[in-house]
Protein backbone atom coordinates (compact mmCIF):
# COMPACT_ATOMS: atom_id res chain seq x y z
CA UNK A 1 0.00 0.00 0.00
CA UNK A 2 1.10 3.15 -1.09
CA UNK A 3 1.59 6.40 1.87
CA UNK A 4 0.43 9.68 0.82
CA UNK A 5 3.14 12.44 0.83
CA UNK A 6 6.81 12.07 1.61
CA UNK A 7 8.87 10.46 4.20
CA UNK A 8 9.57 12.37 7.25
CA UNK A 9 13.03 13.44 8.32
CA UNK A 10 15.27 10.27 10.37
CA UNK A 11 12.11 8.04 8.65
CA UNK A 12 13.65 4.47 7.87
CA UNK A 13 12.46 3.38 4.11
CA UNK A 14 12.57 0.43 2.34
CA UNK A 15 13.76 1.52 -1.56
CA UNK A 16 15.08 -0.49 -4.70
CA UNK A 17 18.34 0.77 -5.88
CA UNK A 18 16.94 2.05 -9.83
CA UNK A 19 20.38 3.94 -11.24
CA UNK A 20 24.16 3.52 -9.56
CA UNK A 21 25.97 6.39 -10.50
CA UNK A 22 30.04 7.17 -9.56
CA UNK A 23 28.87 9.27 -6.77
CA UNK A 24 25.17 8.82 -6.14
CA UNK A 25 22.63 6.30 -6.07
CA UNK A 26 18.96 6.76 -7.04
CA UNK A 27 16.51 4.73 -5.77
CA UNK A 28 12.64 4.10 -5.92
CA UNK A 29 10.58 3.95 -2.43
CA UNK A 30 8.61 1.13 -1.59
CA UNK A 31 6.09 2.40 0.71
CA UNK A 32 5.58 5.80 -1.26
CA UNK A 33 5.21 6.98 -4.65
CA UNK A 34 8.40 9.21 -5.17
CA UNK A 35 12.26 8.15 -5.71
CA UNK A 36 15.21 9.35 -3.68
CA UNK A 37 18.89 10.07 -4.10
CA UNK A 38 21.91 8.59 -1.71
CA UNK A 39 25.38 10.47 -1.40
CA UNK A 40 28.13 8.33 -2.41
CA UNK A 41 29.07 9.97 1.35
CA UNK A 42 26.01 8.48 2.46
CA UNK A 43 26.46 4.53 1.02
CA UNK A 44 28.77 3.39 3.76
CA UNK A 45 31.52 4.29 6.83
CA UNK A 46 35.27 4.93 4.98
CA UNK A 47 36.66 5.43 1.42
CA UNK A 48 34.70 3.91 -1.39
CA UNK A 49 36.48 3.18 -4.33
CA UNK A 50 34.12 2.01 -6.25
CA UNK A 51 30.47 2.60 -5.41
CA UNK A 52 28.99 -0.30 -7.57
CA UNK A 53 30.86 -3.11 -4.64
CA UNK A 54 28.13 -1.58 -2.17
CA UNK A 55 25.12 -1.69 -3.96
CA UNK A 56 23.62 -3.23 -7.26
CA UNK A 57 20.14 -1.90 -9.68
CA UNK A 58 17.73 -4.28 -8.17
CA UNK A 59 19.57 -4.48 -4.86
CA UNK A 60 16.67 -3.69 -1.87
CA UNK A 61 18.33 -1.69 0.57
CA UNK A 62 17.05 0.16 3.85
CA UNK A 63 17.79 3.99 4.19
CA UNK A 64 17.44 6.36 6.79
CA UNK A 65 15.47 10.18 5.64
CA UNK A 66 17.92 13.32 5.70
CA UNK A 67 15.54 15.78 4.43
CA UNK A 68 12.72 15.82 2.46
CA UNK A 69 12.47 19.40 0.92
CA UNK A 70 13.62 19.76 -3.12
CA UNK A 71 14.18 15.75 -3.28
CA UNK A 72 14.30 13.02 -0.66
CA UNK A 73 17.30 12.63 0.54
CA UNK A 74 19.09 8.95 1.49
CA UNK A 75 21.47 7.96 4.25
CA UNK A 76 22.20 3.89 4.49
CA UNK A 77 25.43 4.63 6.64
CA UNK A 78 23.68 5.74 9.24
CA UNK A 79 21.07 2.81 9.94
CA UNK A 80 22.46 0.52 12.60
CA UNK A 81 21.92 -3.41 12.02
CA UNK A 82 19.14 -3.32 14.61
CA UNK A 83 17.26 -0.25 12.67
CA UNK A 84 17.39 -2.69 9.85
CA UNK A 85 16.34 -5.68 10.70
CA UNK A 86 13.29 -4.02 12.48
CA UNK A 87 12.46 -2.28 9.65
CA UNK A 88 12.45 -5.15 7.53
CA UNK A 89 10.39 -6.94 9.77
CA UNK A 90 7.90 -4.94 10.38
CA UNK A 91 7.31 -4.10 6.53
CA UNK A 92 6.66 -7.64 6.15
CA UNK A 93 4.24 -7.83 8.99
CA UNK A 94 2.60 -5.08 6.96
CA UNK A 95 2.52 -6.80 3.78
CA UNK A 96 0.97 -9.72 5.49
CA UNK A 97 -1.20 -7.09 7.22
CA UNK A 98 -2.64 -6.30 3.47
CA UNK A 99 -2.90 -9.53 2.77
CA UNK A 100 -5.26 -10.02 5.49
CA UNK A 101 -7.35 -6.90 4.78
CA UNK A 102 -8.28 -8.40 1.56
CA UNK A 103 -9.64 -11.56 3.34
CA UNK A 104 -11.49 -9.72 5.60
CA UNK A 105 -12.76 -7.02 2.84
CA UNK A 106 -13.74 -10.68 0.90
CA UNK A 107 -16.36 -11.43 3.96
CA UNK A 108 -17.63 -8.28 3.09
CA UNK A 109 -17.72 -9.35 -0.61
CA UNK A 110 -15.36 -6.51 -1.28
CA UNK A 111 -12.87 -6.54 -3.51
CA UNK A 112 -9.28 -6.18 -2.62
CA UNK A 113 -8.87 -2.23 -4.30
CA UNK A 114 -12.12 -1.49 -2.55
CA UNK A 115 -11.20 -2.83 0.97
CA UNK A 116 -8.10 -0.39 0.54
CA UNK A 117 -10.11 2.20 -0.99
CA UNK A 118 -12.77 2.23 1.87
CA UNK A 119 -10.93 1.25 5.14
CA UNK A 120 -6.81 0.50 4.31
CA UNK A 121 -6.40 4.57 3.94
CA UNK A 122 -8.52 5.50 7.12
CA UNK A 123 -6.33 2.72 8.91
CA UNK A 124 -3.10 4.25 7.47
CA UNK A 125 -4.08 7.84 8.44
CA UNK A 126 -5.34 7.37 11.82
CA UNK A 127 -2.90 4.42 12.93
CA UNK A 128 -0.20 4.39 10.92
CA UNK A 129 -0.22 0.67 10.31
CA UNK A 130 -2.37 -2.17 9.29
CA UNK A 131 -1.07 -4.82 11.27
CA UNK A 132 -1.41 -2.62 14.47
CA UNK A 133 -5.17 -2.61 13.78
CA UNK A 134 -4.71 -6.99 13.38
CA UNK A 135 -3.52 -6.78 16.89
CA UNK A 136 -5.81 -4.09 18.41
CA UNK A 137 -8.76 -6.11 17.11
CA UNK A 138 -7.96 -8.96 19.88
CA UNK A 139 -6.48 -7.31 22.14
CA UNK A 140 -7.93 -3.65 22.61
CA UNK A 141 -11.03 -3.71 19.82
CA UNK A 142 -12.11 -0.43 22.00
CA UNK A 143 -9.50 1.61 20.50
CA UNK A 144 -10.62 0.65 16.88
CA UNK A 145 -14.04 1.57 17.66
CA UNK A 146 -13.76 5.57 17.73
CA UNK A 147 -12.73 5.26 13.98
CA UNK A 148 -13.77 1.77 12.43
CA UNK A 149 -17.70 0.96 11.69
CA UNK A 150 -18.46 -2.82 13.84
CA UNK A 151 -18.77 -4.96 10.78
CA UNK A 152 -14.76 -3.96 9.60
CA UNK A 153 -14.03 -4.15 13.52
CA UNK A 154 -16.26 -8.08 13.73
CA UNK A 155 -14.71 -9.09 9.92
CA UNK A 156 -10.81 -7.97 11.11
CA UNK A 157 -11.18 -9.90 14.12
CA UNK A 158 -12.17 -12.97 12.80
CA UNK A 159 -9.43 -13.09 10.55
CA UNK A 160 -7.15 -11.74 12.94
CA UNK A 161 -7.63 -14.98 15.70
CA UNK A 162 -7.11 -17.21 12.55
CA UNK A 163 -3.67 -16.06 11.06
CA UNK A 164 -2.01 -14.09 13.94
CA UNK A 165 -0.40 -15.56 16.76
CA UNK A 166 -0.69 -14.38 20.32
CA UNK A 167 2.07 -14.61 22.50
CA UNK A 168 1.59 -16.28 25.69
CA UNK A 169 2.77 -14.86 29.48
CA UNK A 170 3.57 -16.93 31.99
CA UNK A 171 2.53 -14.84 35.07
CA UNK A 172 4.34 -16.54 38.89
CA UNK A 173 3.62 -15.74 42.12
CA UNK A 174 4.37 -16.88 45.48
CA UNK A 175 1.43 -18.33 47.87
CA UNK A 176 2.01 -19.03 51.49
CA UNK A 177 -0.68 -21.01 53.23
CA UNK A 178 -1.43 -22.54 56.92
CA UNK A 179 -3.87 -23.41 58.97
CA UNK A 180 -4.62 -24.29 62.64
CA UNK A 181 -8.07 -25.78 62.59
CA UNK A 182 -8.52 -29.87 62.93
CA UNK A 183 -9.46 -30.22 59.42
CA UNK A 184 -6.78 -27.74 57.63
CA UNK A 185 -5.69 -29.87 55.29
CA UNK A 186 -8.39 -30.99 54.07
CA UNK A 187 -9.46 -27.04 53.57
CA UNK A 188 -6.24 -26.49 52.12
CA UNK A 189 -6.58 -29.43 49.72
CA UNK A 190 -9.81 -28.13 48.66
CA UNK A 191 -8.70 -24.64 48.00
CA UNK A 192 -6.22 -25.46 45.81
CA UNK A 193 -8.28 -28.18 43.72
CA UNK A 194 -10.95 -24.97 42.93
CA UNK A 195 -7.79 -22.98 42.05
CA UNK A 196 -6.25 -25.48 39.82
CA UNK A 197 -10.00 -25.98 38.31
CA UNK A 198 -10.34 -22.22 37.49
CA UNK A 199 -7.02 -22.08 35.27
CA UNK A 200 -3.86 -22.15 37.81
CA UNK A 201 -1.02 -24.52 37.86
CA UNK A 202 0.23 -25.20 41.31
CA UNK A 203 3.22 -26.57 42.64
CA UNK A 204 4.30 -27.48 46.27
CA UNK A 205 7.61 -25.65 47.02
CA UNK A 206 7.95 -26.09 51.05
CA UNK A 207 5.67 -26.02 53.79
CA UNK A 208 3.89 -23.39 53.78
CA UNK A 209 5.11 -22.34 50.43
CA UNK A 210 3.18 -22.80 46.86
CA UNK A 211 4.47 -21.92 43.28
CA UNK A 212 1.77 -20.58 41.12
CA UNK A 213 1.75 -19.84 37.39
CA UNK A 214 -1.33 -18.76 35.08
CA UNK A 215 -0.80 -18.07 31.49
CA UNK A 216 -2.51 -15.81 29.38
CA UNK A 217 -2.73 -13.85 26.14
CA UNK A 218 -3.19 -10.76 27.54
CA UNK A 219 -1.09 -9.13 30.31
CA UNK A 220 -3.02 -6.60 31.87
CA UNK A 221 -6.35 -8.26 31.66
CA UNK A 222 -4.69 -11.60 32.57
CA UNK A 223 -2.70 -10.24 35.67
CA UNK A 224 -6.40 -8.95 37.26
CA UNK A 225 -7.69 -12.48 36.35
CA UNK A 226 -4.79 -13.93 38.13
CA UNK A 227 -5.02 -11.96 41.53
CA UNK A 228 -8.56 -12.50 41.65
CA UNK A 229 -7.48 -16.49 41.39
CA UNK A 230 -5.53 -16.36 44.03
CA UNK A 231 -7.29 -14.11 46.60
CA UNK A 232 -10.21 -16.44 46.20
CA UNK A 233 -7.44 -18.81 47.84
CA UNK A 234 -6.14 -16.66 50.55
CA UNK A 235 -10.05 -15.75 51.19
CA UNK A 236 -10.76 -18.95 52.21
CA UNK A 237 -7.87 -20.55 54.10
CA UNK A 238 -5.26 -17.89 55.88
CA UNK A 239 -2.54 -16.97 52.98
CA UNK A 240 -0.95 -14.16 52.05
CA UNK A 241 0.65 -14.26 48.39
CA UNK A 242 4.03 -12.56 46.24
CA UNK A 243 4.10 -11.64 42.87
CA UNK A 244 7.52 -13.42 40.97
CA UNK A 245 8.65 -10.80 38.15
CA UNK A 246 11.25 -12.37 35.51
CA UNK A 247 14.24 -10.82 34.88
Amino acid sequence: MIKKGRPNPRELVIATVEKVNPNSVFVKLKEYDAEGMIHISEVSSGWIKDIRHFVKIGQEIVAKVLNNDREVLLSMKRVSSQEKNSKIKNYRLEQRAEKLLEMAGQLLGYSAEKAMNEIGNMIIEKFGSIYIVFKLSVEKPEQLRKHMPDEWINVITEVAKKNIAQKEFELKARLFIRTTEPDGIKKIKDALKKAEKSGLSITYITAPEYLVKYSTKTPKKGMREFESKIQKITSSIEGRYEMIEDK
